[in-house]
């Protein structure tokens, strides 16, 4: 194993639950994180489980194995095997899956040897178990890095109620882990001043927003072989492209297809996987609708080709007073893709939208508003050119993967520097 940090070297081990090849804004946050932390000069250890996300099954590349050791760009993944299920079918099947993966991430972080810094990104926050164990251990700093928070979520999507025995019990290991950090890294605002109010001093904050890994994402023409696939043609395209969860309410672009079912020339594309995907193709066959399109995840690479065919990029959530803290992560690609966009969002999102000049927002789960915004970037092609541009620009000047990373950077070097 490389020697721990000498001459402004660290060696840091980051637990993720979700890293590449699995999709997603997990590993599209971490792995251009991780990336530029090796290119910097930096050790770089990866500790997760078996590829399974979002479908719950161990891709076929990586059954039967119970430890593996990977280089990705020069970053060294750890695996571990762990119980995994498919998400949001059975709570007690997820929350075993969620316990096993602790100590599976635990022993592939000890297999990364002496470190200075490890770093937890959560949700889920479990995984801040093994996180402090290991930072104990090898007397590292532990950076805990907050993408969204639970239980807060957990409420928010009505899988557990506020005052129930499990959310307790979270909230407790909440304030624990923000206890044991020596930094915590939130990603909106809104983020810093919740978990302020809940105990941590303002040194030990910072902000880590999300952004856009502009190598990948950037401009390219619609006509391409990835959008070409979906047999759309010349038709008037919008898209969306993530995970079909339950908190983005996409039942609100299927309305919103609804509305416009007698305008063939209008298409919309839902792409990914997740647990709504089901309910949402129900409700799509219900109706009867042509104009939907829904077509399972790509890998990473692919989806600048998906959202170049587009000539709206479209994102959803549901008007939870929690969600409203939230910037969805494919904001950012797609105003890296030149895409304008109609935002079904409130707060920090709609806030980043509007600064960008790269869209429209509307109130969320308004199928009504959504339609008419639609209706009205369709008539205007050179406001769309416009809002694709501001987007970009606004994503190189504020939210770049690399700006995000060196930020993160100088804040592990600065812990390891105070350590002394």
């Amino acid at each position: 194993m490389s020697a721990p940090a000498t001459a402004g070297r660290l060696s840091i081990v980051i637990l993720t639950q979700v890293y590449r090849p699995e999709l997603g804004a997990l590993a599209n946050r971490i792995h251009p994180i991780a990336r530029h932390l090796h290119d910097a000069g930096h050790r770089v250890c990866v500790a997760t489980g078996m590829p399974n996300y979002p479908k719950g099954e161990v891709f076929p590349a990586y059954r039967g194995r119970r430890f593996m050791r990977e280089d990705m760009d020069g970053i060294e993944v750890l695996r571990t095997l762990s119980y995994v299920t498919p998400r949001n079918i059975s709570k007690r099947a997820q929350l075993r899956s969620y316990l096993s993966f602790v100590p599976a991430v635990f022993w592939s972080a000890i297999r990364a040897g002496k470190v200075d810094v490890v770093m937890v990104t959560s949700p889920p926050l479990f995984p801040a178990l093994a996180g402090a164990a290991v930072a104990l251990l090898r007397r590292a700093r532990l950076v805990l890095d907050l993408r969204d928070l639970w239980p807060d979520e957990i409420v928010a999507v009505g899988a557990a109620a506020e005052g129930s025995k499990a959310v307790k019990v979270m909230r407790a290991l909440e304030r624990w882990a923000y206890r044991r950090s020596d930094k915590v890294a939130c990603t909106t605002p809104a983020f810093m001043e919740t978990v302020a109010g809940r105990g941590v001093p303002p040194e030990r904050l910072m902000l880590l927003p999300n952004g856009a890994d502009l190598d990948l994402f950037k401009p390219m023409p619609r006509d391409n072989p990835v959008a070409r696939e979906y047999g759309l043609g010349d038709r008037f395209v919008i898209v969306y492209s993530g995970l079909l969860g339950l908190k983005h309410g996409l039942e609100t672009m299927v309305e919103a297809a609804d509305l416009l079912r007698d305008r063939p020339e209008i298409a919309f594309l839902l792409q990914g996987d997740g647990p709504a995907r089901g309910s949402l193709e129900d409700m799509v066959r219900a109706k009867g609708l042509t104009n939907v399109t829904i077509a399972p995840a790509r890998p990473i690479d692919d989806i600048p080709g998906v959202l170049a065919g587009a000539d709206i990029c479209a994102t959803n959530l549901l008007p939870d007073e929690y969600l409203h803290k939230i910037i969805p992560v494919k904001l950012f690609e797609y105003m890296a893709m030149e895409r304008p966009i109609v935002a079904a969002i409130h707060g920090e999102g709609a806030r980043v939208v509007r600064e960008a000049g790269a869209g429209i927002v509307v109130p969320p789960s308004d199928a009504r508003a959504f339609a008419d915004a639609v209706l009205e970037l369709y008539a205007d092609p050179e406001r769309r050119r416009a809002m694709g541009e501001s987007g970009r620009k606004h994503v190189e000047e504020h939210y770049s993967r690399g700006a995000t990373a060196a930020r993160l950077e100088q804040a592990m070097v600065e812990l390891v520097a105070s350590r002394g």
